[in-house]
């Protein structure tokens, strides 16, 4: 699969999710949320607006909303990723579905205004990870403060009002197909069921979704049922036959097929792994597909502290 539409859960806090993750490679892909990267140690290359951004240590970016991007690393690249969704600000700053950053690549530390995004950015991710009373209404604080340091820092540009309207009504477009396929992956879909809802042909259904999506929406189809049938093979003790039917596929040999093309294994396979190995989840998903491994909570906030130990000691 060449890139994806990618839904962002906000499982921990809403409208937010930050993770520390050692890249090797992500496939091209695009979200509904914003994403600021700020590069820990190694060097990255950013595939974006058909041009290659290399980040070295200490760089950060930012990725607008909806903005295809490939992340590769010809070593290990360690980052820290904040992604917040534009909906947290829209109630007190509505401009912010025009506002569209530049992608190049800042040091943070080169500036006032820099490092003292990066103190946020890092005060922000450690209540994140800490998880202590009341800590989701300290990261809604602190994005919004970040967002008023990125819009001091960055530069960028505001989108024609017509320019706008459109992205909008594609953004609200994407987002109810995979509502409804998240919603009805179980049962026999068909393009045709989406697009009679959307009341556009079948034809043009197909390209908007290739474009939009970045593959098939057979291919996308499958990897939503995949994603399921995975987590049937982690967490129950099910027949292949009864996770097939639960996840929506027409005979176990689809399932089969499906599923060792996106995790490199059959699921029977994939399920002794388990068993014999419970880490191995991580490894089998992201080396097959995007070759990279998110940090838990507690690695994650011991790194995060180690970084802010200089940081209190300049503020």
């Amino acid at each position: 699969m060449t890139n994806e539409f990618e839904l962002i859960a906000h499982n921990k806090v809403q409208d937010i999710y930050v993770f520390l993750i050692e890249m090797h490679y992500r496939s091209t892909h695009l979200h509904m949320d914003i994403e600021m990267v700020y590069l820990l140690s190694g060097s990255l290359n950013i595939m974006t607006n058909n041009k290659k951004i290399k980040l070295r240590q200490g760089d950060f970016i930012v990725l607008n909303s909806c903005q295809l991007h490939e992340l590769h690393s010809k070593n290990a690249a360690l980052l820290l990723i904040f992604q917040f969704s534009p909906k947290i600000f829209e109630s007190f700053f509505p401009k912010i579905n025009e506002v569209y950053f530049d992608t190049t690549p800042i040091a943070l530390k080169d500036s006032e205004i820099g490092k003292h995004l990066l103190a946020n950015l890092l005060v922000a991710s450690q209540a994140y990870f800490q998880e202590e009373e009341h800590f989701p209404l300290l990261c809604h604080g602190f994005s919004s403060i970040i967002m008023f340091d990125l819009m001091k820092l960055i530069p960028h540009k505001q989108m024609k009002e017509e320019t706008k309207n459109q992205l909008l009504l594609k953004l609200e477009r994407i987002k109810r197909i995979s509502d409804y396929i998240s919603k009805n992956y179980q049962q026999k879909l068909l393009l045709s069921d989406i697009a009679k809802k959307e009341a556009l042909s079948s034809t043009y259904l197909s390209h908007f979704f290739h474009e939009n999506f970045g593959v098939t929406f057979q291919e996308y189809l499958n990897l939503i049922r995949c994603e399921k049938a995975q987590y049937m093979l982690i967490h129950t003790e099910n027949t292949l036959l009864a996770i097939c039917e639960a996840c929506g596929f027409s005979d176990v040999r689809y399932l089969n097929s499906s599923f060792t093309r996106f995790y490199g294994v059959s699921p029977k396979l994939f399920r002794n792994q388990q068993q014999s190995c419970p880490n191995q989840i991580t490894v089998a998903e992201q080396e097959v597909i995007n070759k990279q491994y998110i940090f838990s909570k507690n690695q994650s906030l011991k790194k995060i502290n180690q970084l802010l130990q200089p940081v209190y000691k300049n503020y």
